[in-house]
């Protein structure tokens, strides 16, 4: 039997298998939402600008370093929502399928994330201030918690805004560990899915005798980090540095790559057709995969103004021999570049309790392949720009600890790109049957309260 028709039969028998693992289609969610948004008002409202320095709880996942820049705690919760309208215009070809608009997609996404920030007191002999960190994030608002997407497509689909498995991260910073340096450590659980079914079938898909089981093992991706204070590592107390220059902070930081993985074995007999010891099928895909990433930033307060400037390198070229041994995707060929991700962002102390916020980024697509057999993958290279505002009550009502209200909206304009789409299933094969032109954009509200304490 060749291997394209064997990847068609496992459709009947794994339906009630991703039943499991696909509860229903969500886009851009927790699981990705930290690299593609910004997790928060801070993150999202500066295109990721300030990830590297806010000492919120959310650097966990950015910058574990950076929790160390303030000794205070915070309990936060994030509501994010995402409205996106990702767009396919048809430019024709041989055999162009039939659309009802340019939409592939408009589904909008609802996060609710918690994060947590203490220092940690009594547990070390390290004589230096010690933090520690955790984040949980899920998608709607906990009603899809644990979903797994994998497949092909006829009208084209986004490599990206396409998953939102349960996010959680957590991790530690130690202060002054060198005079005027900070470092830290963290880690992000991904699963790692593996499910077994093992049933008697007839031709139309009913089975008996079945036997299915599902199990999960969780797996860490690491995340290290370095903040530099210029003037305290280099001059102490004193001023020694011209141009303001010691009030400079740098930040260098790295994030491992990571993925969510599905398996699937199935063994089918169906009786007068395929008998004992039956059909062996089995399935490999990952899903929200995030690339290794190295950056540096670098942090410039003047004034009432914090100026940010910062540059980011993402590994995408190693998801090519990851997709090599999807059983959904290897078809594909697949090529990815690493792209270089540059970022800005100001903020503005306007008061006490008042502090305005914007920024912006530019990044291009790491796809390279125009053209992916079945699997029909479109991304484009985009603009970010955001601007949000905090408010900070000293002493809240009952509780009489600060508190903290953030808001944030971001934009992102997909630019233009075109597509080849190929299907063994055309008539065109291995020809296009169809080019489409990808575009889209996406509006991405952020709000927040945090206790400090």
């Amino acid at each position: 039997m060749s291997a394209k028709k064997t990847k068609r039969l496992p459709l009947l028998f794994f339906t009630c298998t991703t039943a499991l693992l696909s509860p229903g289609l969500a886009i851009g969610g927790a699981g990705d939402g930290a690299s593609t948004y910004g997790l928060g008002p801070m993150n999202a409202g500066t295109a990721l600008a300030f990830s590297p320095f806010a000492s919120n709880s959310w650097s966990v996942y950015y910058n574990p370093a950076a929790m160390a820049r303030s000794p205070e705690g915070e309990l936060g919760v994030i509501v994010q929502y995402g409205d996106q309208e990702l767009r396919a215009k048809s430019l024709g070809g041989t055999d162009p399928l039939e659309r009802e608009n340019d939409i592939l997609s408009d589904t909008s996404s609802e996060l609710l994330l918690i994060g947590f920030k203490s220092r940690v007191a009594g547990i070390s002999s390290i004589d230096k201030p010690i933090y520690f960190g955790l984040n949980v994030g899920v998608d709607q608002y906990t009603s899809n918690l644990l979903p797994y997407q994998a497949n092909t497509s006829q009208k084209g689909q986004f490599l990206r805004y396409e998953s939102q498995p349960l996010y959680l991260a957590f991790g530690g910073a130690i202060s002054n560990v060198l005079r005027g340096v900070d470092v830290g450590a963290s880690a992000r659980l991904t699963l790692q899915a593996k499910a077994n079914l093992e049933a008697v079938s007839d031709l139309g898909g009913n089975t008996d005798s079945e036997k299915l089981s599902l199990e999960a093992s969780p797996s860490l991706s690491p995340a290290l980090g370095i903040n530099i204070r210029s003037g305290e590592m280099f001059c102490g107390t004193s001023e020694c540095m011209p141009f303001g220059m010691d009030k400079m902070e740098l930040a260098l930081f790295w994030r491992g790559e990571s993925s969510y993985e599905v398996s699937v074995d199935a063994n089918v007999v169906v009786p007068g057709v395929i008998p004992e010891p039956g059909l062996s099928l089995a399935l490999s895909t990952i899903d929200t995969y995030q690339p290794e990433v190295l950056g540096a930033a670098i942090l410039l307060p003047v004034g009432k103004f914090e100026l940010t400037a910062g540059i980011e390198r993402h590994n995408w070229s190693a998801l090519e021999s990851e997709f090599a041994d999807d059983t959904i995707r290897d078809q594909a060929n697949l090529a990815f570049d690493d792209i270089t991700i540059p970022r800005i962002g100001v903020s503005y102390q306007w008061s006490e309790s008042l502090k305005l916020f914007a920024g912006a980024a530019l990044e291009d697509s790491p796809l390279k392949s125009s053209r992916s057999q079945d699997v029909n993958y479109l991304d484009t290279d985009k603009k970010v720009f955001g601007l949000g505002a905090s408010y900070r009550l000293s002493s809240a009502p009952i509780i009489d600890m600060p508190l903290e209200l953030s808001f944030a909206y971001q934009y992102q304009m997909l630019d233009e790109a075109d597509f080849e789409l190929t299907s063994i299933n055309s008539s065109t094969d291995p020809a296009p049957y169809e080019t489409v032109r990808a575009d889209g954009e996406i509006n991405v509200f952020s709000s927040s309260l945090s206790l400090k304490f």
